[in-house]
């Protein structure tokens, strides 16, 4: 790739310029403007020679957060005949590898205990190289330590509206082998991780087309949908290749007809046959679609009461104190365990934010953060728990809120929650609640229509699942003194929480009662479901609250506590442990409060 001194650009601060690579050698049109230029980005790409520039110095702003590899890769680019034969044998020419500055070198392989020859994938922002990945023999690989990760051949994606991702520096090679080359690669294979996201945005954001090109197995799939999750699906469509990947298909001869046949995720206005026809043979093939609930033995048998799906908008309300928040906060982190998945918290009700760590880390940790409820002592969470406790959440768990002296608004929490999801790749957005996000001036109930269908559009549009928890109207004491189940109809505000939502659900406490033999027990009332294979309407679960730990479990189970920990697979380990059990007859479920 050419690459342009930004002083050589006369662009008097105009967005097009002619090109000072190749203009002047143009035969015709030698005053067009074929040089874009993006001021904000500090980047200009030029669309008849594709050459590219960058106004600041890379590798000056690289430096101060990473190592930078030296910068000698042009000393290794002639290539070995071995070398050569073996790209030539994955129908790879030795003017691809050299195009995308591959090199060859000696370098110490971990797993093997010594120096080894390599081929290098030299990955560049600009001009300046940035990471290094090592390929041996027999598929070993290592990289330069604490260099930048960033998509592989990111330059190619400045000033592009489609772009390709694929899983791989060989599939790399191969799209540009059929003359496709805006491809760029995530930089660990199948791995999904937010640093090379949040390092290569500014390169992608304005792309208006992904083409995701990744490999056709599990750990693909996977992969493909979490790249749209974090783009948006109504700006992606997908390749199935014959093979496993791209240089599979490029080998066999495929790949041209592969690439061709792109598939649109469904997220249009308009849908043909050909449009939903995967997802009608996969319901015909499979079932029912796939649904969401807490798969722990202590949630036992919720699954039929009530679960959610992707692309779905969920309301809670329950009477304040009985425990809404406290039971949809351990919901959630157990949806993420459960189904490796993100969540994002706004919860200003819950402030400061490291004091709602308090809370969480309990649920996942399984002990007491402070060693002490209602005065008696408690196995306490230890620092080295706290360790495993953020060593699980990091990439899990994501607080939302203002910047000081702000105010919350609906349009600024949906835009904050698409940023999230392209940094972040979240999955499930938590509103506690409704109240705290400032209403647009208007008629009441106009505006919380509004908002609802934001709500449910935002949710279905991004396929993500959205908790929202919304208090009911004060509530009216019965002929014994207790309080009725608000439903949601008794949201305050609009019948809307009701119509609008896809599930509803209440949580309602009852309290210990040694006249009438009622046990303290918290109930979860399915309020709605979408559809009828995700509960049943009207049914209910009770559960008892662990005050050590701020979890709830079903009333007949015999609460444990268990670690969840990231082991070095990626799989979670449970270690489960007694809890000595404390009367929480006079407890409330929801924990606002410093708990001693």
């Amino acid at each position: 790739m050419e690459f342009i001194e930004w002083k050589e650009i006369n662009h008097n601060g105009k967005k097009r310029s002619i090109c000072p690579k190749c203009s002047h050698n143009r035969h015709k049109n030698k005053t067009d403007k074929c040089l874009s230029i993006n001021h904000d980005k500090g980047t200009a790409y030029c669309h008849h020679c594709e050459a590219v520039s960058f106004k600041e110095d890379v590798s000056i702003e690289t430096e101060k957060h990473f190592k930078l590899p030296i910068q000698t890769w042009k000393n290794y680019t002639k290539l070995s005949d071995k070398l050569v034969k073996y790209l030539e044998s994955r129908k790879i020419k030795q003017s691809t590898a050299i195009k995308l500055g591959w090199s060859e070198e000696e370098y110490y392989q971990p797993s093997l205990q010594k120096k080894v020859s390599n081929l290098v994938f030299n990955a560049f922002e600009g001009e300046t190289l940035v990471n290094k990945k090592y390929r041996s023999g027999g598929k070993r690989f290592t990289q330069s330590a604490g260099t930048k990760s960033i998509f592989y051949n990111i330059n190619s994606a400045i000033g592009k509206k489609k772009v390709y991702i694929v899983e791989g520096e060989f599939d790399v090679a191969a799209l540009i082998e059929v003359d496709k080359n805006s491809v760029i690669s995530v930089p660990n294979g199948a791995n999904d991780n937010d640093e090379y996201w949040m390092n290569s945005e500014k390169y992608i954001k304005d792309v208006k087309h992904f083409v995701i090109a990744v490999d056709n197995d599990e750990k693909g799939i996977i992969l493909r949908d979490k790249i749209a999750q974090r783009l948006g699906r109504h700006r992606c469509s997908y390749i199935e290749f014959k093979g496993k990947d791209a240089n599979d298909d490029l080998i066999t001869g495929d790949l041209i007809e592969s690439i061709n046949n792109e598939i649109r995720f469904p997220v249009s206005g308009t849908f043909k046959i050909d449009d939903l026809y995967n997802g009608i043979m996969n319901l015909y093939d499979n079932g029912l679609p796939k649904t969401l609930y807490p798969k722990s033995k202590y949630w036992n048998g919720f699954k039929d009461c009530y679960s959610v799906m992707r692309g779905q908008l969920s309301i809670g309300t329950g009477i304040p104190s009985h425990g809404k928040s406290n039971f949809t906060d351990d919901y959630v982190l157990n949806l993420i365990n459960d189904y490796d998945l993100k969540a994002s918290w706004f919860s200003p009700e819950h402030s400061p934010m490291s004091l709602y760590h308090t809370n969480l880390s309990e649920k996942v940790i399984g002990k007491n953060f402070w060693g002490k409820v209602q005065g008696k002592e408690v196995d306490r969470i230890s620092k080295q728990e706290l360790e495993k406790y953020k060593e699980w959440g990091n990439e899990k768990i994501y607080l939302t809120d203002c910047e000081a002296g702000n105010l919350p608004t609906w349009d600024w929490l949906l835009k904050k929650f698409e940023e999230q999801m392209y940094s972040f790749g979240i999955d499930i957005f938590v509103i506690d609640a409704f109240n705290k996000v400032l209403l647009p001036k208007g008629n009441k109930l106009e505006e919380i229509n509004i908002v609802l269908t934001k709500l449910t559009h935002f949710a279905q549009s991004n396929n993500v699942i959205v908790f929202l928890v919304a208090h009911p109207t004060k509530m009216q004491k019965n002929e014994q003194g207790l309080y009725g189940v608000p439903t949601l109809y008794d949201v305050s505000g609009s019948a809307d929480f009701r119509n609008q939502t896809h599930n509803g659900y209440t949580i309602y406490r009852h309290f210990y009662d040694e006249v009438n033999n009622t046990e303290n027990e918290t109930e979860f009332f399915n309020m709605k479901t979408k559809f009828n294979f995700q509960g049943e309407i009207g049914s209910s679960v009770k559960f008892k609250y662990c005050l050590q730990n701020g979890r709830f479990y079903i009333g007949h189970e015999e609460p444990l506590g268990y670690l969840w920990e990231k082991t070095e697979t990626n799989e979670i380990k449970k270690e489960e442990y007694k809890i000595p059990l404390i009367d929480n007859s006079e407890a409330f479920a929801d924990a606002d409060e410093i708990p001693f």
